[in-house]
């Protein structure tokens, strides 16, 4: 059998010996040209030295104005025209999450159990 497997690969043998009879060209390097970076200025935005203060004033302004209002109190219906009304009661979720837990628990534990008993 060893006789049949060496007969049946040796074109990669063939192969091998023509690739080595034919030197690969040598590739020539090039040239790379010398990077000159220019420095351009950029030109800074001009700040007058007092706005900084300008904008704490301003800043110390708005939030004066904004304490000054008194906290909103909102309408009762006000409140409930940005939610929608409850179709069941807050049990019901709590007790549906409840029985699928438990019953996701019961699947899951027993397929541990069945990977555990396979092994």
């Amino acid at each position: 059998m060893a006789q049949q497997d060496s007969g049946h690969d040796e074109w990669v043998n063939a192969w091998a010996e023509t690739a080595q009879a034919a030197p690969m060209p040598k590739a020539e390097p090039f040239a790379v040209a010398p990077v000159v970076l220019q420095h351009v200025a950029q030109p800074t935005p001009v700040v007058p030295p007092d706005q900084l203060m300008r904008d704490i004033a301003e800043i110390e302004r708005v939030r004066d104005a904004l304490a000054a209002q008194p906290a909103p109190v909102f309408a009762k219906g006000r409140t409930q025209a940005l939610t929608a009304p409850a179709r069941t009661t807050d049990a019901v979720p709590v007790v549906i999450g409840g029985v699928l837990a438990l019953v996701m628990l019961t699947v899951f534990g027993a397929a541990a159990a069945m990977t555990k008993l396979v092994r």
